[in-house]
């Protein structure tokens, strides 16, 4: 029986680790210079398909049901202007804790990355907000035949 290399992981990475510079032979399918645009739009094919799952999850995002950090034992004053100000910064919490509830992955992100995540997640959901409405864009997909719906069937 003929064994090849890619047939065996641990020998193909054996072999990539003693000819690490020419790995091309190994990988016939890996380009070592990838197009970035091509990258690009790979990541955003696999977000968009992270975003269709997420969107057919059910959502909780009662306040009361978001754990608060705990604080430690540090004196809290009671000067107006700081009390306002800590309102305003326990309530800016509360609502990034629920945002990262509702970006898909938004829990395992830091905040800048998961706020970029959240614009890109609305934009996503627009997008299939017109594509239902029927009123998609260039590159959106035709709505499903209306007999998927009943309306074939006299059930309107």
């Amino acid at each position: 029986m003929e064994h090849k290399l890619w047939d065996n992981p641990y020998a193909m990475a054996m072999a990539m680790e003693e000819h690490s510079n020419d790995y091309d032979l190994y990988l016939p399918f890996h380009h070592e210079e990838e197009d970035p645009e091509e990258e690009e739009e790979e990541l955003g094919a696999m977000k968009e398909m992270m975003f269709k799952i997420a969107s057919m999850q059910p959502v909780d995002i009662d306040p009361a049901t978001i754990r608060k950090p705990r604080r430690r034992n540090v004196r809290i004053s009671d000067d107006p202007q700081s009390v306002a100000a800590r309102h305003r910064r326990e309530r800016i919490s509360e609502k990034i804790r629920i945002l990262q509830r509702l970006v898909p992955g938004g829990t395992k992100m830091d905040t800048a990355s998961m706020l970029d995540e959240a614009i890109r997640y609305v934009k996503f959901l627009k997008r299939q907000i017109r594509i239902l409405q029927g009123g998609g864009g260039g590159d959106a997909p035709a709505p499903p035949p209306p007999y998927l719906f009943g309306a074939a069937a006299g059930h309107d």
